[in-house]
């Protein structure tokens, strides 16, 4: 199956939230299978479909030449799909289907480093990097004997990530020597969050940069962290931050709320459900959320969340507007439809779809080089 026309992969990226029921990638198929498996007697009856078959049956034994049958069903479900006018709604190929579930299960397989072009960033502490004793500052000169001079970060760690084995050997120039190191890939927690405390005060800041499956754990972490240090207040940023599963702005939530206060809504064709915060852990301290125009989907959902049942303070940009919730179902072909199923509303019954989240204090970036958004946050909450 392709792609639909006009829809990038990027932009299911961006855009995305994927539901609970496909939180697990088999789970989901099997779900959203049995609800087409009741349908199926009905939706066989249905006199459009039986209309469709005829031509379709028409047309492959009078059309005047020959047909690729299975170009012209893909051409039709492509039709379906751009008829709805939704952009979230689309083909995903099984790399794409793939690429996407991989990158949000927060764990991936490698060596521990984070590189710009060919220069190692950071090494992940624990990591087979950091056990090799690779440095940040070393700069990556080949890759299993293959040089990677002109190549972007993104192809150095397709080379380290997508080799088919095990073992990584990289030839690496440090203080103009050169030095190989052998490597053996580990699964690692992809890190979906930074946090620290503003220096010389007692804030709390926690950035979030996507909502992987295991974004809870990860948060988890970072408040006992804080919070032992002595955090009164805390900034969460979700500037930039393009959503990710359903479930885990959930988790996050539920941190700071109180048991029984909404988290969000959803608004399918036929049913309204609510969902609210189950758990007796909530925090109490005041809280500032960043947001800009790239906060979208997830990080919506918990910004309102935050905005309408904490009493938090959003504080930047007005944020994307992606009110809508899709759900994936695999076809025998391995591609897969991406389809919007539900609107979701705030807990104030407020749909952001084509609207965004208004910030209480709108602060705009004029220089690229100040943070003005986290340091008026930081003033507000040490004023406070």
């Amino acid at each position: 199956m392709k792609q639909a026309k006009g829809f990038s992969l990027w932009g299911v990226i961006v855009i995305m939230i994927i539901t609970s029921v496909v939180s697990g990638i088999t789970t989901g198929v099997i779900m959203l299978n049995s609800n087409a498996v009741n349908s199926k007697n009905e939706t066989l009856n249905d006199e459009a479909l039986q209309e469709f078959i005829g031509v379709y049956q028409m047309l492959l034994s009078k059309y005047y030449d020959n047909i690729d049958k299975e170009g012209m069903l893909n051409a039709a479900e492509e039709g379906m799909l751009n008829f709805l006018g939704d952009k979230y709604t689309t083909y995903l190929d099984n790399d794409e289907y793939k690429g996407i579930i991989d990158d949000l299960s927060g764990i991936y397989n490698g060596i521990g480093v984070t590189i710009l072009g060919n220069v190692i960033q950071k090494v992940t502490d624990n990591s087979p990097a950091s056990k090799a004793g690779l440095w940040a500052g070393d700069v990556i000169v080949k890759i299993n004997g293959i040089s990677v001079e002109g190549m972007a970060s993104s192809q150095i760690g397709s080379l380290i990530k997508d080799d088919k084995t095990k073992e990584v050997t990289l030839e690496i120039e440090r203080n103009g020597e050169n030095k190989t190191f052998n490597l053996e890939k580990e699964d690692l927690v992809n890190p979906a969050i930074d946090y620290n405390i503003v220096e010389g005060t007692n804030i709390g800041y926690l950035a979030i940069e996507k909502f992987s499956e295991n974004l809870g754990s990860q948060v988890k972490e970072a408040l006992n962290y804080l919070e032992n240090n002595g955090i009164t207040s805390l900034i969460i940023d979700v500037r930039d931050d393009s959503g990710g599963y359903l479930t885990a702005a959930e988790d996050v939530a539920s941190f700071f709320l109180e048991k029984g206060k909404t988290i969000y809504s959803l608004q399918s064709s036929s049913s309204m459900m609510t969902y609210s915060d189950k758990t007796d852990e909530k925090r109490t301290y005041p809280i500032i959320v960043l947001i800009n125009g790239n906060s979208a989907s997830a990080s919506e959902i918990l910004a309102a969340a935050l905005k309408e049942s904490y009493n938090a303070t959003l504080l930047g940009n007005k944020s994307y507007g992606k009110g809508k919730v899709q759900q994936i179902a695999k076809l025998s072909n391995g591609s897969s439809v991406k389809y919007t199923s539900a609107k979701w509303l705030t807990p104030n019954g407020t749909c952001i779809d084509g609207i965004g989240i208004m910030p209480d204090y709108e602060v705009n970036i004029t220089d690229e080089s100040i943070d003005e958004q986290l340091n008026e946050a930081v003033k507000i909450l040490s004023e406070g």
